[in-house]
């Protein structure tokens, strides 16, 4: 027995060697007419197993003539496909299964029709009610078969996009931008087929963290508008599918557009909808508090910091470092402490800041290519407030010559930010500062 895959033209070979019309075929099979065409038309991207199975189960019981036809027309239509078949032959053979396919077609609307409309006259039904009666089922189980992802693809799918969100604080985020939007571009032609519902989720939830990573890319190249296209993507494929921790952790990246830009009473005005609901576990909800706790900062409200960073701190209560993981889909305690030095630092406690600058450092993994440059600002900018100014600059200087450190637009920003207050200082450490941050920021903004 030759090996047989299924697809449209072993399902047409099958049929044609039991010398069958697709009616009777369906019925042998135990699926539908309709079923039939789709599989011998190619519209099935991969046939379901089960289908497979009936298959296999009515070529098994078929006596030994059946079989030889068959496979003769499989090694047919192998050789016309380019091993040994010459062109006249398959032309011939193509010819002929035209007509049967014509043929095929006229029992289908003549016969089948015919059959399915008079069973529902007999049951009671007529008209419009007859024709849905008879027609529906038979498009249920087409669109069912019509599009089936298998479980290995789908779970590659959807590692792919947690290692790129992982990936993206790691290295360059530019360079991920290319393979993120081919993966993007796979998920959404999946999508384009109707999977199994259980699938069609899954699905949805990878192009939306895709969409989230695109967005992170975007906002570190400084292109917000294109940015807060693919965030408000994410939200929209996170809200579809009802899955709320998403929908946070895109929320929380778009509101880095307005953080950014300074405009504290915006990122407000974005979080406040969802904060009102008083939401109070889990990381993405951490982050959500911890970015309001930002902006409160900027505002000089140091009580709604306190409270929001508190916020913040509890809804990590119960878990430990190790269940979180790296990258944008999660929020982590380092990220906690650069977000509390941050705020200190806007509300001007020096000694505060540089504690959680302290204690945020040594918790992040030296190989992130942004948050611990810009932890390392705000420790300068606490030193500086206290009057360290050589210290400050050394390591803000640091931060930004680290072979690690990306200086995309947040560094950049910050570095401008940290120059700013050293207007009027003079010495040889704020010398080699300027030098460095002009090379290296210039440089960065021929890149973008």
């Amino acid at each position: 027995m030759v090996e047989v895959d299924w697809t449209g033209e072993e399902v047409r070979a099958l049929r044609a060697a039991m010398k069958r019309s697709r009616y009777e075929f369906a019925r042998l099979v135990g699926v539908t007419p309709r079923t039939v065409v789709l599989w011998e038309n190619g519209r099935t991207t991969r046939m379901h197993d089960a289908s497979r199975r009936l298959l296999d189960g009515v070529l098994s019981q078929a006596d030994s003539v059946v079989v030889a036809r068959f496979e003769h027309a499989i090694l047919a239509d192998r050789s016309a496909a380019g091993e040994t078949e010459d062109t006249s032959t398959a032309l011939v053979r193509n010819t002929k299964l035209g007509r049967e396919t014509g043929l095929d077609k006229e029992v289908e609307d003549n016969d089948v029709r015919r059959r399915e409309l008079l069973a529902c006259v007999g049951a009671g039904l007529a008209g419009r009610a007859a024709d849905l009666v008879a027609s529906e089922p038979e498009k249920m189980l087409a669109t069912l078969d019509a599009g089936s992802i298998s479980e290995r693809r789908l779970g590659l799918l959807e590692e792919s996009a947690q290692t790129l969100g992982t990936r993206v604080v790691q290295v360059p985020p530019y360079e991920l931008l290319h393979a993120t939007l081919d993966q993007f571009r796979t998920v959404r032609g999946c999508l384009a087929e109707r999977q199994a519902t259980h699938h069609q989720i899954r699905l949805v939830r990878t192009a939306g963290r895709l969409a989230n990573i695109v967005g992170e890319i975007l906002f570190n190249e400084g292109h917000f508008g294109q940015a807060r296209l693919w965030y408000m993507t994410a939200i929209h494929a996170a809200q579809d599918i009802g899955d709320r921790y998403s929908e946070d952790i895109a929320l929380a990246g778009l509101t880095y557009l307005p953080t950014y830009s300074d405009k504290p009473k915006e990122v407000l005005h974005l979080l406040d909808p969802r904060l009102a609901e008083n939401p109070g576990h889990g990381p993405a909800v951490a982050w959500l508090w911890g970015m309001a706790a930002r902006a409160h900062a900027s505002l000089g409200d140091a009580d709604q910091f306190a409270y929001c960073i508190n916020k913040s701190s509890a809804a990590l209560d119960d878990f430990a470092p190790a269940d979180l993981p790296v990258g944008i889909f999660s929020f982590r305690p380092e990220k906690l402490a650069f977000y509390q030095a941050i705020g200190y630092s806007r509300l001007g406690r020096a000694e505060e800041t540089a504690s959680a600058a302290a204690r945020a450092i040594s918790l992040y993994d030296p190989q992130e290519t942004m948050e611990p440059a810009l932890v390392q600002f705000e420790h300068a900018s606490a030193l500086l407030s206290s009057g360290e100014v050589d210290e400050a600059c050394a390591i803000a200087t640091r931060a930004i010559t680290n072979g690690h450190t990306y200086v995309g637009l947040t560094v950049t920003k910050r570095a401008e930010q940290f120059d700013s207050t050293l207007t009027g200082q003079r010495g040889r450490a704020v010398s080699d500062w300027r030098e460095q941050a002009r090379l290296i920021c210039d440089s960065a903004r021929t890149r973008a």
